[in-house]
């Protein structure tokens, strides 16, 4: 039996983040570490009877422990770094500060940086490639106006560091992954490019080999 089972498609980002923590901490996918069901809202997947019995709100990921069941990606990927820390990088933080601090950029991400990266996948990704309906392009402006306020926050940010929080990779990094992946379908990854700091850190954890394992599990067509 596997130790843990994964439930949810790899080309959502928010299963994309759980599966990324799982590499990072040394969990591999198969019959002994990790199980990885593929599960997607798109076809129906989150709607099935057993489904909503582990996730009444019909949402991916979901993760299996042991007879345990949890949802939420970044409530999961805590729940992985913290579970396998013994055998895998400290991704939460060295001190109760620092915890406190990676736990603040997850915050951020969530809140912050990732609402206005959405509007612009949403407007030139999903809807546009998936959808096949016209992007309202005055929402996608507003999305990246707002991008770009957030970005000019960490721009400052990130001067003089390699990383968001202390000076290794954290789960407030790998949070941001995901989303600013599909930046440059969404037509906005100039935003990234036109801040050195911001530039200097997104190739830096960006060429994580957890990171590209996880994109090869579920390739984007776009």
């Amino acid at each position: 039996m596997p130790k843990l089972t994964l439930h949810g498609t790899a080309i959502s980002p928010y299963t994309r983040r759980v599966i990324m923590t799982l590499y990072e901490m040394g969990v591999e996918m198969g019959v002994e570490d990790f199980v990885h069901i593929p599960v997607s809202p798109l076809t129906g997947g989150t709607k099935t009877p057993d489904f909503i019995k582990m996730q009444p709100f019909a949402r991916i990921p979901v993760l299996e422990d042991n007879g345990s069941i949890i949802y939420e990606s970044r409530t999961l990927m805590r729940y992985v770094a913290d579970k396998y820390m013994d055998q895998g990088p400290n991704l939460l933080g060295d001190t109760l500060m620092e915890r406190a601090l990676v736990n603040q950029w997850i915050d951020i991400e969530g809140h912050t940086f990732s609402p206005p990266v959405m509007i612009l996948v949403y407007e030139r990704v999903f809807k546009s490639h998936l959808h096949k309906r016209p992007c309202d392009e005055e929402r996608w402006k507003d999305g990246r106006e707002k991008l770009s306020r957030v970005l000019d926050i960490y721009e400052k940010h990130l001067e003089g560091r390699d990383y968001l929080v202390g000076n290794s990779f954290s789960l407030a990094d790998l949070t941001h992954l995901p989303f600013t992946e599909l930046l440059p379908a969404a037509g906005a990854f100039d935003l990234i490019e036109s801040r050195p700091n911001v530039c200097r850190w997104w190739a830096r954890i960006s060429s994580r080999n957890a990171w590209k394992r996880t994109q090869q599990v579920e390739p984007y067509e776009f």
